[in-house]
């Protein structure tokens, strides 16, 4: 029973471990199990909870033996907890006056149509619009909508390597710049840059998901660059489906750049999947801004619409 009881000491401290601290977080498994925070302190509490209800029917030196997992178990999802909270809590941002802009994310799944994302568009002020996983023939019909409603967008788009999957598609108000040329970045599902003297470089990224063994590798490689092209752009604004979370090695470490979500503390409202509430759902998709050149007022996760899987984010920042 000793030897069972240390077994069960060992086991204990690994859960504890994995829970707790999202070590290997770039690798198959672990990347899944670190994106669900909450998900995770639930899971651990009923799982304390249900080796407690057991224990008791069991002889007294088994519920002994079990005490270190309740403990590791409770420790885990508390660890869980801790990280939610904090993220949570950040000083409100003041607003100065100076040069702001709305910056809008959605992922369509290619089944939002037209009309619901120029509404969308309309009803948030977006002027830069990052739609991943959408069509060249949507994101002109969403700007000819708008045109016709007196908001004017440039449109740029990138394509998929991969058929079953929408390109990306950028759209830009003449407020930000005036934008003539994209160019295509090396991304599965599609990502591209816009550049113009004195106005800020614009990204539009979607990395491929951790979704499988083969996947990985490149998951890690694009996520990678699409936080880059964050640090790697003084004054940028990049956007899209990053499919990683902030525990995740591509944007654990952002340099000067920050998350816009984070930054005002609502890094924990979950977009994926849009059927689970946003304290539960996993928050892949991201607006990163230089923080020497923008200042973030604002970010919300925006109810599920048009069909998509992911929910819509908004971020309001503003030129230091």
């Amino acid at each position: 029973m000793r030897r069972a009881g240390w077994g069960l000491a060992g086991l204990a401290a690994l859960v504890g471990v994995v829970l707790a601290i999202p070590l290997g977080a770039g690798r198959l498994g672990v990347a899944q199990l670190v994106s669900f925070r909450a998900g995770i302190a639930v899971a651990s509490g009923t799982a304390a909870l249900g080796v407690v209800a057991l224990s008791l029917v069991l002889p007294r030196p088994a519920r002994t033996a079990a005490i270190p997992l309740v403990v590791a178990l409770a420790l885990g999802g508390a660890a869980q907890v801790g990280v939610l909270v904090a993220r949570s809590s950040a000083p409100e941002p003041e607003a100065h006056g100076g040069e702001s802009h709305v910056v809008l994310s959605f992922n369509t799944l290619g089944r939002a149509r037209p009309d619901t994302l120029a509404a969308l568009v309309r009803e948030q002020g977006a002027d830069v619009v990052v739609l991943p996983e959408t069509s060249a023939a949507t994101a002109d019909a969403t700007a000819a909508i708008l045109a016709d409603e007196g908001i004017a967008m440039q449109v740029r788009t990138a394509p998929s390597v991969d058929a079953f999957v929408d390109g990306v598609a950028l759209l830009v108000s003449p407020a930000v710049g005036d934008y003539p040329d994209a160019e295509i970045l090396p991304m599965r599902h599609g990502a591209l840059r816009v550049t113009a003297q004195d106005r800020p470089t614009i990204v539009a990224v979607h990395p491929v998901s951790p979704s499988s063994v083969g996947s990985m590798a490149t998951w890690r490689t694009e996520s990678r660059a699409a936080a880059d092209a964050c640090t790697e752009n003084p004054g940028a604004i990049v956007a899209g489906d990053f499919n990683a979370t902030l525990d995740h090695p591509a944007l654990q470490h952002l340099g000067s750049c920050v998350d816009a979500a984070d930054a005002v503390g609502r890094s924990t409202s979950g977009t994926w999947p849009a059927s689970a509430p946003t304290w539960l759902a996993t928050p892949i998709d991201h607006v990163l801004v230089d923080g020497r050149a923008w200042r973030v007022l604002d970010f919300d996760v925006l109810p599920a619409t048009g069909g998509s899987d992911h929910r819509p984010i908004v971020a309001t920042i503003e030129r230091r």
